[in-house]
C-alpha cells in the first residue's frame, strides 16, 4: 500500500479519536474519493468503517472492490470476503456469512480467523457442539493460545462439558470474573460447596454485585459458615433490597442460628415482592403457626389458596 494512503488515514483516526469526528470522516471520505482504484487501499478503509462502527460503508466498499477487480490477489480477496462475513455476522445475516466463509473453506484456505467465524456463525444459532469442532479446530493450530482456551472452555460449559471446560479455563490462566463465576456455578452444581465458596470469594474480591454477594452468601451457607453467609446477606439485601432470591436464603440462614423471628420476617418479605413460589409461603405459615401467630397464619393461608387456585386455573 502506497504509503501515502496509509498516513492519510491513520492521521483521519487520530482527528476521530481526538473528537474531531467532522475532519476525521471527510479524509476518510476522500480517501475513498480518491483511492478508489487501489484495491489495498479500499480493504484497509473498509477495516477503519467497520472498527469505526460504520458496518453498512464497509460491507458496500468491500462489495464494490471485489466487483471492480476481478482478478485482485487471492490473499485479498480472502481478506475482503472474511470482514464481510464478520460484517453479516454482525448484522445477523447467517446466511450471506454462512456462504462467504464456506468459499473460503472450498477453496482450501485454512486460518484460524476462518475457524473463528465459522464457531460464531454456528454459536449466535445456538449450534455450540457444531462450533465446538471450529474452536477445537483453532486450537490445533495454535495449542497454547491462551484466548483460544478461553473461548473453547466456555463452549464446553454451555454444552455440558463441564470437566473438559473447567481444565481448559484453568490451563488458559483465566481469572476473569466471568470465569470465577462459571467456575463457581459449576463447582455448586456438582456439589463441591467448598470449591464453589472459595471461587466466589474470589470473585468478591473483583464486584460486589448482587450475583456475586448472593452466590457467595449460598455458598458460605451450604459449607455452615453461617455468620459470613448473613452479613453477605444483609449486604446484598443492602445493595438490591428487591433481590427476591435474597429473602428465602437469608430465611434459611436466620433458621440455621436459631433466629425465627427474623426468619419469619425474611419470608414475609419475600411475599411482599411478590415471590410467587407457594413452597416458600406455606413455610411462612409453618412458622407463624409454630410461634403462635394464627391470625396471620390465616391471611397466608388465604393467600396461598388464592394464587394456588390462580395457578390451577391458568393449566
Amino acid at each position: 500500500m502506497p504509503k501515502k494512503w496509509l498516513y492519510v488515514i491513520d492521521e483521519a483516526i487520530k482527528r476521530i479519536e481526538n473528537d474531531e469526528v467532522e475532519l476525521g470522516l471527510t479524509a476518510l471520505q476522500k480517501v475513498q474519493e480518491h483511492g478508489k482504484d487501489l484495491p489495498d487501499v479500499m480493504m484497509y478503509l473498509a477495516e477503519v468503517w467497520y472498527r469505526l462502527g460504520h458496518l453498512e460503508e464497509a460491507g458496500q466498499l468491500l462489495t464494490d472492490v471485489m466487483a471492480k477487480n476481478p482478478q485482485m490477489d487471492s490473499s485479498l480477496r480472502r481478506e475482503c470476503q472474511l470482514l464481510l462475513a464478520e460484517i453479516a455476522l454482525d448484522s445477523s445475516d447467517f446466511e450471506t456469512a454462512q456462504h462467504l466463509l464456506y468459499e473460503c473453506k472450498e477453496s482450501g484456505f485454512e486460518s484460524i480467523q476462518l475457524d473463528l467465524l465459522l464457531a460464531d456463525l454456528y454459536s449466535l444459532q445456538d449450534l455450540d457442539e457444531v462450533a465446538v469442532k471450529y474452536l477445537e479446530q483453532a486450537r490445533l493450530k495454535e495449542p497454547d493460545n491462551q484466548d483460544l482456551m478461553a473461548a473453547l472452555g466456555n463452549l464446553y460449559f454451555r454444552i455440558g462439558e463441564d470437566e473438559k471446560a473447567m481444565k481448559l479455563l484453568e490451563q488458559a490462566g483465566d481469572e476473569s470474573l466471568s470465569m470465577l463465576l462459571t467456575k463457581g456455578r459449576s463447582y455448586a452444581q456438582s456439589g463441591q460447596f467448598e470449591q464453589a465458596y472459595q471461587v466466589f470469594r474470589q470473585a468478591l474480591v473483583m464486584d460486589r454485585s448482587s450475583e456475586v454477594l448472593y452466590g457467595c452468601a449460598l455458598m458460605a451457607f451450604h459449607v455452615g459458615r453461617l455468620d459470613e453467609a448473613a452479613e453477605l446477606v444483609s449486604s446484598l439485601q443492602a445493595v438490591d433490597e428487591e433481590y427476591v432470591a435474597a429473602y428465602p436464603l437469608a430465611a434459611d440462614v436466620n433458621l440455621s442460628m436459631g433466629k425465627t423471628e427474623a426468619a419469619i420476617e425474611a419470608l414475609k418479605q419475600y411475599v411482599s415482592l411478590s415471590g410467587f413460589d407457594l413452597d416458600q409461603i406455606r413455610r411462612l405459615i409453618a412458622l407463624l403457626t409454630q410461634a403462635g401467630r394464627y391470625e396471620e397464619a390465616k391471611e397466608y393461608q388465604q393467600l396461598h389458596d388464592l394464587w394456588d387456585h390462580e395457578s390451577d386455573e391458568e393449566q
